[in-house]
């Protein structure tokens, strides 16, 4: 019997992809099969051992530390600039209201930011009296983003927050130039990383921004509720933590408290440890097992295959500026109602896919797991849909 290919192997550990035609991760990843196996071994660990002395609390801290270390070798900086959330949206508050907002101050965002990063300026606007200033990035968000949001900026300018990679269409705004630019006005900048971590390589030291929120569920196919927050060690004094607890401080005498010194003071404590250990678990997984360059290049390799065969499709566009980049692509099918075609692909096909209400778009995630022959039975369900 002839070896399974590196794809094949995969797909085993991926029993969800067999399932169905997987093409959502942009909102759910499938879980491998070391997920439900980190997080059962944790529970049984605990349930027969329990949690308390130096063996539960030393779990504990071991399986945490090695989750930051693990995010830290994705995102390439220090392990210590690693806090630990529960998903993209914990991060994005975390430095949004870690800022001292007054009335008037504003803050810059673009056409194109999921309701996660709105939804704590939309709060902290309601509150403070903050002002809100848009970025038009144009209808495909590929109009230069530094030169938007360059326009903006006033003296009130406290914050930069935007995507690195947009949910509405896959384009990859280029972050950097706006971290040059923030730098320039002594303005700190917030990345929105919940659809560009698992999808292109990342490099947050390179890419100089001061802060990148990431999720563990979609691309990454972790389990919920965890994720993690990069915050930039020469970036500290641009926010302060709005809720503190027992991870947070370093502990001195009796009564004294003191916050860490490092991004580890934004986490409180608390959080399923079992869930941490899946997430160390399919980092381990993907970095060992997959590998991060073949992963990247075959998501692109995919996301090019369905650009191409897409276009046959009457009357489809588009809507994603670069095809082939990454793993996003979004288009709309003229006279067709986008969340009916969701609908129809689910039901009639066992295809994932999502809607985007924003630009009533079609989208499809091309992961790592994904064939060729899985793209070409989604164009054959839109070509003879009724």
């Amino acid at each position: 019997m002839a070896a399974l290919t590196h794809l094949q192997e995969i797909r085993q550990a991926l029993p969800a992809t067999i399932r169905q035609i997987y093409l959502n991760t942009g909102t759910f990843g499938p879980l491998p099969d070391c997920v439900p196996q980190a997080i059962t071994a944790r529970i049984q660990e605990e349930w027969q051992e329990g949690r308390l002395g130096p063996h539960g609390f030393g779990g504990i801290t071991t399986i945490s530390q090695q989750a930051r270390e693990h995010v830290a070798r994705l995102l390439h900086c220090q392990e210590e600039e690693i806090t630990l959330t529960d998903n993209t949206g914990e991060g994005m508050n975390i430095v949004s209201y870690g800022i001292n907002w007054q009335a008037g101050d504003e803050v810059i965002t673009t056409n194109h930011e999921h309701i996660s990063a709105l939804a704590p300026l939309y709060q902290i606007r309601d509150r403070t009296g903050i002002v809100i200033r848009i970025a038009d990035l144009g209808p495909q968000a590929n109009q230069s983003a530094r030169t938007a949001i360059e326009q903006l900026i006033t003296p009130r300018t406290r914050l930069i927050s935007l995507s690195h990679v947009t949910w509405t269409t896959g384009a990859i705004v280029d972050v950097q130039e706006v971290a040059d630019l923030g730098r320039a006005h002594n303005i700190p900048v917030l990345i929105d990383g919940a659809q560009s971590a698992g999808n292109i390589p990342l490099d947050v030291a390179a890419l100089g921004v001061d802060f990148y929120a990431i999720p563990m569920q979609k691309w990454l196919c972790g389990p919920d509720g965890t994720g993690a927050l990069y915050v930039r060690k020469d970036s500290m004094h641009y926010i302060q933590s709005t809720y503190v607890g027992y991870h947070s401080m370093k502990f001195g005498p009796a009564g004294d408290w003191e916050l860490h010194d490092h991004a580890q003071r934004f986490e409180v404590g608390g959080r399923q440890t079992a869930a941490i250990n899946g997430q160390s678990a399919v980092l381990h997984w993907l970095e060992t097992v997959v590998g991060y360059d073949w992963l990247f290049a075959r998501i692109k390799e995919l996301n090019s295959y369905a650009y191409q065969a897409l276009k046959q499709i009457p009357d489809l566009t588009i809507l994603t500026p670069e095809p082939g980049h990454n793993g996003i692509l979004s288009f709309t099918i003229a006279n067709t109602d986008e969340a009916q075609l969701v609908t129809y692909l689910r039901e009639k096909h066992n295809i994932a896919t999502r809607s985007i209400p924003d630009n009533k778009a079609l989208r499809i995630s091309t992961g790592f797991f994904n064939t060729e022959e899985e793209i070409d039975t989604l164009v054959r369900a839109l070509l003879t849909r009724e």
